[in-house]
C-alpha cells in the first residue's frame, strides 16, 4: 500500500493551457507548473513530458503514478484520443498512455470534464454524493456523469455528453445546447440586442450589467435560464442526488447564477424539486485534481 507521503502528478491538457501539478492521496496540491498549449500534437506532447518530468525532478516524496485529464473523447481503457474538435487540431487519435514519462509510471487517462466531475465527486462540492451530473459552461457546453461514486462512460465514452442535445430550431436547423447557452452564444445575444458591429467578450457583457445595462444583464439572464430549464430536464431523467455547475461561465458573477438557480428550480417536477444545484468548487485546478485523484485509484487498484 503507497504510503500517505507519497504523490501523483496530475496533468491537465486542454485547447488553451497545459497544467500539471504534484498531488497528495487527500487533493492536496503541493506544486505546479503550466505552459500555454502547443499548437501541435507532437509539441503537446513534448510539453507535457518536459512539465512531468520537471515535476519529478524536484519532488522530495515519491511519485506513483501520472493521470490526464484531456480535451476530445477520450477511451479511457486504451488512453487514447478516440475524438477531438478543431480546438486541437489532429489530437484525435494521440495515445495519451504511452507518454513515457518517469521511467515507466502508470499512466491513467480521462476526457476533461470527466475528470473534473471525479475531481469533484471525491474532494469537491460532490463530496457528499453517490451520483452526479457535472457540466461546464465556457466556450462550449460540456457534461459528465458519476454514478456510484465512478465515472460513467457510455458505450463509447461520450456518457454525459449534454452539449450535443437539441435544444431549438432556426430556419429550419436543429440548434444544440453548445449554440444556445454557452458564452458565445450570450455574446452574440449581446450584440443583436444591442446591434453593435463587434461581438464584446463576456467579462466585458457582465461588467456593463453589473454597471446597469439591462440589454447585457437581459442577455446574461436569458442565457443562464436557458441552461437552467436544460438542466432541469437532464436532472429528471438522470435523477442525479446533485448537479455541480463549472466552467468560465459562471464567474461572470451572481446575476448568471441566480438565473439559472431561479429556472431550475422553476422547471423541477416535484418528486425531483430537492435536487442540490450546487458551484463546482476546485477552480482552475479542477482538471488536473481529477485526473490525480484518477491516478491514485490506477495506483490503489
Amino acid at each position: 500500500m503507497p504510503t500517505r507521503e507519497a504523490q501523483v502528478i496530475g496533468l491537465d491538457i486542454g485547447g488553451s493551457k497545459t497544467l500539471a501539478g504534484l498531488v497528495t492521496r487527500a487533493g492536496e496540491v503541493d506544486s505546479t507548473k503550466q505552459v500555454e498549449t502547443a499548437p501541435t500534437p507532437a509539441a503537446i506532447l513534448a510539453a507535457a513530458r518536459s512539465l512531468c518530468q520537471s515535476l519529478l525532478d524536484e519532488a522530495d516524496r515519491p511519485v506513483l503514478g501520472i493521470g490526464i485529464g484531456s480535451a476530445g473523447i477520450i477511451d479511457a481503457k486504451a488512453g487514447r484520443v478516440v475524438f477531438a474538435n478543431e480546438n486541437m487540431p489532429g489530437w484525435s487519435g494521440t495515445r495519451l498512455a504511452e507518454l513515457e514519462i518517469g521511467g515507466g509510471l502508470p499512466i491513467s487517462a480521462e476526457n476533461d470534464v470527466r475528470a473534473l466531475a471525479y475531481g469533484e465527486a471525491l474532494v469537491g462540492a460532490g463530496a457528499d454524493f453517490d451520483s452526479l451530473l457535472c457540466v461546464t459552461v465556457g466556450t462550449g457546453i460540456g457534461g459528465a456523469l458519476i454514478l456510484n461514486g465512478e465515472v460513467w462512460h457510455g458505450a463509447d465514452y461520450s456518457g454525459g455528453e449534454i452539449g450535443y442535445l437539441v435544444v431549438d430550431w432556426e430556419r429550419g436547423e436543429p440548434v444544440i445546447l453548445d449554440q444556445y447557452a454557452s458564452g458565445p452564444a450570450i455574446e452574440r445575444a449581446y450584440q443583436i440586442a444591442s446591434a453593435s458591429e463587434n461581438r464584446l467578450p463576456l467579462p466585458k457583457v457582465g461588467q456593463l450589467a453589473a454597471a446597469g445595462d439591462t440589454l447585457a444583464r437581459g442577455a446574461i439572464e436569458t442565457g443562464a435560464g436557458k441552461l437552467g430549464a436544460i438542466l432541469a430536464g437532464c436532472a429528471t431523467a438522470i435523477n442525479p442526488a446533485a448537479v455541480i455547475v463549472g466552467g468560465g461561465v459562471p464567474q461572470v458573477g451572481a446575476l448568471w447564477w441566480k438565473a439559472l438557480e431561479a429556472v431550475f428550480r422553476d422547471r423541477l417536477p416535484p418528486p425531483v424539486a430537492a435536487t442540490p444545484l450546487l458551484p463546482a468548487t476546485l477552480g482552475a485546478n479542477a482538471v488536473m485534481l481529477g485526473a490525480a485523484m484518477l491516478a491514485w485509484r490506477k495506483v490503489d487498484a
